[in-house]
């Protein structure tokens, strides 16, 4: 198959420019992301396969020494660049990264690859985790063409929100502010979710000032909702949001999604990718980011490298 690896040669300006070519990229695999896992004491190897000289997907996995051990993760990854649509050749890719890490080595991966559910893995374990799911938008339709796919429920309260007259905000200058909220939100529930240090790190690693996008909603003069999407290559992901008791009553978290799908657009994001859809944990979310009817995926697992 002609396929070469080779580890940590790109600075990042080439390795943004290749990532940004990939058709559906995700958040965990960027450079950013990269080096807000750095500073937790990972350290990130990031990976160039190629066919014939020419690339076709990036992977960057996460190390830890513990001990004697190097522990490493790849999650969702490699990141598929055009030219490697063969399954053939993405189970190869996986197989690559892979030789890096053995367990005679005193070197274990572990590893949640971006191949679709079913896939059989060779010479690994299969982790009782839940798999993950979630779903894209492509932002490359025309905005009317996505409204009228939105489920019906979900379209009357996006109506009702914009007939409550909501206005909105946007600007990187709101992200202390929401993640105030998001604080006391996961205070109050007792969920474990993304951690907001995690985000500011995020926001302080960012290629671009704005690859970190805040909205948030007003009903009058009161703040009532806010949401925070991630973009990353030509892609974006939904990361959190907040709603107090106005904003639920308005619906004003799908006023902001909707919104969101507009503003990514115009920044030239061409997918958004909803963040995870998980109907046992969060039911209720899941539902909502259901009501898009993105193109929903769900990933082949949990595994560990043997």
């Amino acid at each position: 198959m002609g396929l070469t690896l080779a580890w940590d040669r790109l600075d990042r300006a080439a390795w943004e420019d290749l990532f940004a070519t990939a058709p559906r990229s995700t958040l965990v695999q960027g450079w950013a992301w990269g080096e807000v896992k750095r500073a937790a004491g990972w350290t990130p190897r990031r990976a160039v396969i190629a066919r014939d000289g020419h690339p076709v997907a990036l992977a960057q996995v996460l190390e830890k020494r513990l001990g004697p051990v190097r522990l490493a993760r790849l999650n969702r990854g490699p990141v598929w660049l055009a030219g490697a649509e063969d399954p053939a050749l993405r189970l190869a890719a996986v197989a690559l990264v892979r030789r890096r890490w053995r367990l005679w080595r005193g070197a274990a991966l572990a590893l949640a690859p971006e191949l679709p559910a079913g896939t059989a893995l060779p010479l690994a374990r299969r982790r009782a985790a839940d798999p993950w799911r979630s779903a894209w938008l492509d932002l490359t339709e025309p905005a009317e063409t996505l409204r009228k796919r939105l489920d019906g429920k979900w379209r009357n309260m996006l109506n009702a929100a914009e007939r409550a007259g909501l206005t909105l905000e946007a600007g990187p200058d709101l992200l202390p502010w929401l993640l105030d909220n998001y604080r006391a939100l996961l205070a109050e529930r007792g969920f474990a979710a993304t951690p907001p240090e995690q985000i500011e790190a995020l926001a302080a690693h960012a290629d671009r000032p704005d690859d970190l996008l805040v909205l948030r909603a007003r009903a009058g003069d009161e703040a009532v909702a806010g949401i925070l999407l991630a973009r990353h290559g030509t892609c974006a992901t939904y990361l959190i949001g907040w709603s107090g008791e106005a904003g639920r009553k308005t619906k004003a978290t799908n006023f902001l999604l909707w919104r969101a799908v507009g503003e990514l657009a115009g920044r030239g994001v061409t997918a958004l990718d909803l963040g995870g859809i998980d109907d046992r944990l969060t039911p209720g979310v899941a539902a909502f980011k259901r009501g898009m009817n993105g193109a929903e995926y769900c990933l082949a697992g949990e595994f560990i490298a043997l």
